[in-house]
C-alpha cells in the first residue's frame, strides 16, 4: 500500500505515513488509502466526510406560564386583554428626524456614486476562470514533461491541439490549448493519463487499464490488474502489478497479453529506446526489454525518477534533487529542502517545498525562483505542460504561467 500523498511503501495497518506523517484516512467501501482533507474516496468515488448538521438553536419554544399561578398558558389562548402596553414608549412619529435621516442617506448615496465614477478602476485578479487565454496557451508537451507528470498521478496529457486531464472532480475531460471548451470522457475518477497515436491509456477507479478510441470513442477495459506508474508507448504498455507484489509488467498491445518482466517493487517507470529505467525501494535500475538483463545504476532510494538527454533526474530521502550523467557516470546535487518530487524539461526542474509553494530551479546555473506561492493538495498534485504548473489548489485546477507568475481557476 501506498502513501497517497508521497507514494511512500506504507504498512497495510499503518495509521500514519512514516516518511510525511499524514494520517492515512480509509474508505469504508473499499478500504483504499487517501488524503486526510479528501472528500470523495480517489479509488472509487464513495463518499468519505459525513455532511456537518446545520447549527440548531439550543433554545425551544416553552408554553408561556402564568407568573402567580405557575399553569402553562398556550399561544392560542393568549388574547388583547393579556397585552400589556408600556407607559413609557413614546408613539408619536417625529417628522423631522425621519426627513432628516432621509436627507443623509440621499447625501452618502450621491457621495459614493461621484467617488466611484472618478475614482481609477480597480485591477482584479484572474481567480475565477481563465480570460487571457495567450497567458494559458498550452506547448507541446515533451517527453521529460510527459514523464515526470507520469512519475506522480499522471493527470495530464496532451495530443495534438488537445488537453486531456481530470476536472477538479476527477473525471477525464479533453479541453483546447487554452484550457476552453470542456468536453466529459469519463464519469469516474482516472489516473496515469497517456496519450499515444488515436488512443488514450489511463487507469479507472478500479486501477485498471482502460483505453479511449480518440476517433471511435469507444472505450475498453484492457488490464484487469491493479496497475501503477502507467506508461504506454506505440506498441507496449509498462506498468507497476500491484496485484503482484508491485512487479513490473508489459502489455503488448498487438497481442493483448501482459508479461512479467522484473520480480521486485518497481516505480516511476521510465521508458527510453531498449531499456526501462525505474527505481526500487532501495535502489535505480535499469531493465534491458531485448536481453532481459537488469543493471544496477545507484543504491538509493529514490522519490521520484525522470529520464531527459541522458540524464537521470530523482529526489533522495534528504530532499536532494540529484541528477545522474549516464554518459560521463557522474553525479551533481542541484537543489536541497525539496519534499520528495521533482518535474523536469529541458530548462528547468520544479519542486514543492512544504508550506512555502512551488520552486523553480535552473538545471544550467541552480538558480532559484518560486514561481508558485501557497499550499497544495499532496507532494504529487501538480503538473507541467510547456510553462504551465497545473496545481491542485483548494480543490480546483489553477494554472499558473510561470514566466509571468499569472494564474487563473480552470473550472468552475
Amino acid at each position: 500500500m501506498q502513501c497517497p500523498r508521497c507514494h511512500y511503501e506504507l504498512d497495510e495497518n499503518a495509521n500514519f505515513c512514516p516518511h510525511c506523517g499524514m494520517k492515512i484516512i480509509r474508505c469504508s467501501e473499499c478500504h483504499a488509502p487517501n488524503l486526510e482533507e479528501a472528500n470523495f474516496c480517489q479509488h472509487c468515488g464513495h463518499k468519505l466526510k459525513v455532511d456537518t448538521p446545520q447549527y440548531q438553536s439550543p433554545y425551544h419554544y416553552q408554553p408561556v406560564r402564568d407568573l402567580y399561578e405557575g399553569e402553562a398558558v398556550d399561544r392560542e389562548e393568549i388574547n388583547d386583554d393579556m397585552v400589556v402596553d408600556d407607559p413609557n414608549i413614546d408613539h408619536t412619529i417625529h417628522w423631522k428626524k425621519v426627513i432628516m435621516a432621509f436627507l443623509v442617506m440621499i447625501l452618502a448615496w450621491g457621495a459614493s456614486y461621484y467617488y466611484l465614477a472618478t475614482s481609477p478602476k480597480i485591477a482584479l485578479a484572474n481567480e475565477d476562470g481563465v480570460s487571457i487565454a495567450s497567458t494559458f496557451k498550452a506547448s507541446k508537451m515533451n517527453e521529460a514533461e510527459r514523464l515526470s507528470n507520469l512519475s506522480g498521478s499522471g493527470l495530464i496529457a496532451k495530443s495534438g491541439k488537445y488537453i486531456y486531464m481530470t476536472d477538479d472532480t476527477g473525471y477525464l475531460i479533453r479541453v483546447d490549448e487554452n484550457f476552453k471548451h470542456q468536453t466529459e470522457i469519463t464519469t469516474e475518477p482516472v489516473n496515469y493519463i497517456n496519450a499515444v497515436g488515436d488512443y488514450l491509456y489511463y487507469t479507472n477507479a478500479s486501477h485498471q487499464i482502460c483505453s479511449y478510441n480518440l476517433k471511435t470513442k469507444e472505450k475498453r477495459t484492457i488490464v484487469t490488474n491493479n496497475s501503477y506508474y502507467v506508461v504506454a508507448t506505440k506498441d507496449v504498455i509498462y506498468y507497476q502489478n500491484d496485484s503482484d507484489q508491485e512487479s513490473l509488467y508489459a502489455y503488448d498491445i498487438a497481442s493483448g497479453v501482459s508479461k512479467k518482466l522484473v520480480n521486485d517493487h518497481v516505480y516511476c517507470i521510465n521508458p527510453v529506446g531498449d531499456l526501462i529505467y525505474y527505481t526500487t525501494k532501495n535502489a535505480i535500475c535499469a531493465y534491458d526489454t531485448k536481453s532481459g538483463q537488469i543493471a544496477l545504476i545507484k543504491q538509493t532510494h529514490a522519490h521520484t525518477l525522470v529520464y531527459n538527454k541522458e540524464c537521470l533526474y530523482y529526489v533522495d530521502d534528504n530532499g536532494s534533487l540529484i541528477v545522474l550523467d549516464l554518459k560521463n557516470k557522474t553525479s551533481d546535487t542541484i537543489a536541497s529542502g525539496l519534499m520528495g518530487s521533482a518535474l523536469i524539461n529541458d530548462q528547468y526542474a520544479y519542486s514543492y517545498v512544504g508550506g512555502k509553494g512551488i520552486v523553480r530551479i535552473s538545471l544550467s546555473d541552480k538558480k532559484q525562483e518560486y514561481v508558485y506561492k501557497g499550499m497544495i493538495a499532496g507532494y504529487y498534485d501538480y503538473s507541467i505542460i510547456g510553462n504551465n504548473l497545473i496545481v491542485k489548489e483548494n480543490g480546483h485546477w489553477v494554472s499558473v504561467n510561470t514566466t509571468n507568475h499569472k494564474k487563473g481557476r480552470l473550472f468552475k
